[in-house]
């Protein structure tokens, strides 16, 4: 029976926990996890919900506990401190993590914000998660596998995010049997070997494309407007601040609903929805 080392956070993290602690072939040895009183923006808590599974869980501090138990994977899923060496070199088969980004066309941080912004002119609408193997340099490990969404032309962040975190976990429950069997090596292909563009973002998620210029939200030219929308929708993630524009010295707060507002209709068909919710000027 497969041993686990289990480090994670965010909703596809427990999510993912909550799988490998309900399966009869593995055995979850160590769950670390951030305090449960850590202020978080989802809903959830792994290390509450190890520990109503009977786990005895440890913080993010005091990973090296990992190192204390001698394990077959260590799996990373979710937002986490980096990794040492010590801790890659751990388990027997192979150091897991799993990415809500396409690797290695999206490394870097905000993947979701860039993935919508380079949607058309890239003529690519998809977006996925990755199983890969972990190594010192942060996602460049062999693909184990993806799980791809489209991207709706009526997609926000936030939906998209939601998405993709369903994928993500899809795509875990379809490879356990890989894990169980230990052919994630056989399986693991080369960043190298897969085509198109890579994009490495960097921290600060290009938010300077978060300040619109008023004059384009009422430009006549369609590309200009698609340009627009793309914005506002790659910055409309509740609870983070959305793109905005500034009116009469006022800044004026842009989501999906308050941009149709604006100029009066969306310059794509709607019938997917868009998000509710309303000009917040502040």
């Amino acid at each position: 029976m497969p041993t686990v080392a289990f480090v994670g956070s965010r909703p596809h993290g427990r999510r993912c926990f909550e799988l490998l602690a309900d399966h009869p072939d593995f055995d979850v040895r160590t769950v670390v996890a951030p305090p449960p009183e850590q202020p978080t923006w989802w809903e959830g808590s792994l290390f509450e919900r190890a520990t109503t599974l009977g786990y005895d869980p440890v913080e993010f501090e005091g990973m090296e506990a990992v190192l204390e138990t001698d394990v077959d994977y260590l799996l990373a899923v979710g937002r986490r401190p980096e990794l040492d060496p010590a801790l890659l070199d751990h388990p027997a088969v192979a150091p897991l993590g799993i990415r809500l980004s396409e690797l290695p066309r999206y490394r870097g941080h905000h993947p979701i914000r860039h993935a919508i912004l380079n949607a058309r002119e890239d003529d690519y609408w998809r977006y996925g998660a990755t199983l890969h193997l972990l190594t010192p340099t942060i996602e460049t490990g062999d693909v184990v596998a993806r799980q791809f969404v489209p991207i709706e032309e009526t997609d926000t962040g936030r939906r998209l995010y939601e998405r993709v975190v369903d994928a993500a976990v899809a795509m875990f429950r379809e490879h356990l049997p890989t894990l169980r069997d230990g052919d994630v090596h056989r399986l693991a292909t080369p960043q190298s070997a897969y085509g198109g563009p890579r994009y490495d973002t960097d921290r600060d998620g290009l938010d300077s494309e978060r300040a619109i210029d008023p004059g384009s939200l009422a430009d006549a030219d369609e590309r200009t407007r698609l340009a627009v929308y793309d914005r506002v929708r790659a910055f409309d993630f509740p609870p983070f601040p959305p793109a905005y524009t500034t009116l009469s010295g006022r800044r004026v707060q842009l989501t999906v609903a308050s941009y149709a507002e604006l100029v009066g209709e969306l310059p794509v068909d709607e019938s997917t929805g868009s998000v509710p919710s309303r000009v917040v000027e502040r």
